[in-house]
């Protein structure tokens, strides 16, 4: 099978949008990127609008003061009118929560002033390549429905995926946090989700850490701690075949979520036996009501009974769209009403504990 990548396009210089009221920072900015981007640049959000509206643009690096409105604001309005475009937020007015809220809100970085230059070089090119795979990958998903259509297209075509990626990063060496010592599927599989929807990579990362620590309190063996943590990342696989006009949810609503195929999709790819049976059941409830099978107590394998929890517990501490998070002991409380029915009373009392004994800080 020929690649089903888009074309590389390694000979295509990126295109930055400085976005800033003062002059001097515009200047340094530009004196540090010209050399590896195309620079563009608007002194408000009016004028940074108007630019994306009319130009190619790869990377927005935006100041979170500006004269006719926030950078937070503005960043939400590129997220939702140019969702591929890449934004770093750069600031002299930060702080913890405002980095997070624009973390987020889809931003890739938050720098201060005065800035390193080495480093916002370094993020800016690394944020940049990472830019290039998702567009590499946003059309497979919009074009290769045999990536979940029927055998032996679904697993031949995986296959050829899975290949073309892997070709592509030996052009294109990953930096150290984008390699990955539990799979080298796991750089794919962040990047096809990121490609889909960022709050998707975004649920699956935080599922996979809260499963971890519960794993960790059960002293598992580190191969199923692995198998654990690449299951819960990649629990939602399935959602990457939605059509784009859907909405991405994060609900357990049955008409959207199909666990088996998202199985058969992980299968395909090659993902460990454990793994497939976390995306196949963690939909299952202890008390047999849950979906696709309709398993009672431990006939649902330790593993997805842990994500089944951890994936709970992010659905109301995350904020979404249209819904304000809940407070994590509020959430901790609705989990445990929920013991010997929803989940395993043994497992939601060591999650609840596991949780409880970590700093209180609201998932995001």
């Amino acid at each position: 099978m020929s690649s089903i990548l888009a074309p590389d396009r390694t000979d295509h210089k990126p295109t930055v949008l400085i976005v800033d009221d003062e002059s001097a920072p515009r200047a340094a900015l530009t004196q540090i990127l010209k050399q590896d981007f195309h620079i563009l640049t608007a002194e408000n959000a009016h004028a940074a609008l108007a630019v994306l509206n009319d130009h190619g643009v790869d990377l927005v690096t935006l100041d979170l003061k500006l004269p006719d409105r926030s950078g937070s604001d503005l960043l939400h309005d590129i997220k939702r009118t140019h969702a591929e475009i890449e934004v770093i937020m750069v600031t002299a007015h930060g702080s913890l929560q405002s980095a997070m809220d624009c973390i987020r809100h889809g931003a890739a970085g938050f720098l201060l002033k005065p800035f390193n230059a080495s480093e916002l070089l370094a993020i800016s090119l690394q944020t940049a390549q990472k830019k290039c795979r998702l567009d590499q990958l946003r059309p497979a998903l919009t074009d290769s429905t045999a990536l979940w259509g029927p055998e032996p297209a679904c697993t031949k075509t995986w296959g050829t995926l899975v290949s073309d990626y892997r070709a592509m990063n030996r052009t294109r060496s990953l930096s150290a946090s984008e390699c990955d010592e539990v799979s080298p599927l796991v750089p794919l599989i962040s990047d096809l989700l990121e490609a889909k929807d960022r709050y998707l990579l975004n649920h699956g990362g935080r599922v996979s850490f809260y499963a971890t620590l519960v794993a960790n309190r059960l002293d598992l063996p580190i191969a199923e701690q692995q198998s654990l943590a690449l299951g819960a990342l990649v629990h939602d696989l399935d959602m990457i075949s939605l059509p784009n006009r859907y909405v991405l949810s994060l609900e357990s609503d049955r008409q959207i979520h199909r666990p088996g195929l998202g199985a058969k999709m992980g299968r395909a790819m090659g993902l460990p036996a454990d793994a497939v049976q976390i995306i196949a059941l963690h939909h299952e409830r202890w008390d047999g009501t849950g979906y696709p099978f309709g398993l009672q107590e431990e006939r649902t394998p330790l593993l997805a009974r842990i994500v089944g929890i951890a994936q709970e517990f992010d659905q109301l501490t995350a904020e979404q769209p249209e819904r304000t998070a809940l407070p994590i002991n509020e959430a901790l409380q609705q989990i445990e009403q929920q013991a010997g029915s929803a989940f395993d009373p043994t497992l939601t009392e060591l999650f609840c504990s596991t949780m409880r004994d970590q700093p209180q800080q609201q998932s995001g």
